[in-house]
């Protein structure tokens, strides 16, 4: 897609060096599963492709600034990439308004306010790069970046209230309260499909790390206590 290509080479000078799971890759699959759910959805393929390659904008100026960067801090930016792209400026604005409104989940307390397919198709497309094997490797990615541990076996994983920006208290944590809700939150009937089978990973991911996971202390490992051997 030309358009694409026109960006490629600024996108990739910007999104080079991540290492928080928000990387050309991660792009390039939001993209792919975007055009994807287009074919079965429909809507404005330009806008959607777009939209798609440059979401995530606002994760590298948090990692910058080391602070939460909401979406919509990175419009001025997505507006100069898109300046010389061949868009009506209705398109461009439509690209903008889809990105600003990327991260909006229907088990938060806002919900999905989107109601055009573009945006829909653009929420679901970059959800379903959280499910199975790539998305716990960007999880795991993520939470390391970040300095979350991978588990806390002492606090309950329950879902509870949602909010993007929230601290994690470890990965499995997040994968419970966000991801794991991701499969049946999906705007489209093409995107639900798909995730139901990607999501089954994670889930035994979780379970096994319960099963697995040993605190790390000297009475976990020897099921003893030091004290009982001075």
């Amino acid at each position: 897609m030309q358009i694409i290509k026109q960006l490629e080479s600024k996108v990739v000078q910007i999104f080079g060096d991540d290492k928080t799971g928000h990387n050309m890759t991660h792009l390039w699959r939001t993209l792919n599963f975007a055009l994807k759910i287009w074919e079965h959805e429909g809507g404005d393929k330009l806008v959607i492709a777009t939209s798609s390659f440059l979401h995530d904008l606002h994760r590298i100026m948090q990692t910058k600034e080391k602070r939460f960067v909401p979406p919509v801090e990175s419009i001025p930016l997505v507006r100069e990439l898109i300046s010389d792209l061949p868009l009506t400026e209705q398109q461009k604005q439509h690209v903008c308004y889809a990105i600003e409104h990327h991260e909006e989940y229907a088990f938060s307390e806002q919900g999905v306010t989107v109601k055009d397919i573009e945006s829909k198709i653009l929420q679901d497309a970059d959800n379903l790069d959280m499910l199975g094997a790539m998305g716990l490797y960007r999880q795991l990615e993520y939470g390391h970046a970040h300095g979350h541990p991978i588990f806390v076996p002492d606090i309950p994983l329950t879902q509870g209230d949602f909010t993007e920006g929230d601290k994690n208290v470890s990965t499995v944590h997040s994968i419970v309260r966000k991801t794991l809700r991701l499969a049946e939150a999906m705007n489209t009937p093409t995107a639900r499909k798909m995730a139901g089978e990607l999501n089954q990973f994670q889930v035994e991911f979780v379970k096994r790390i319960q099963e697995e996971y040993i605190t790390p202390s000297f009475e976990s490992v020897f099921g003893i206590k030091e004290t009982e051997i001075e």
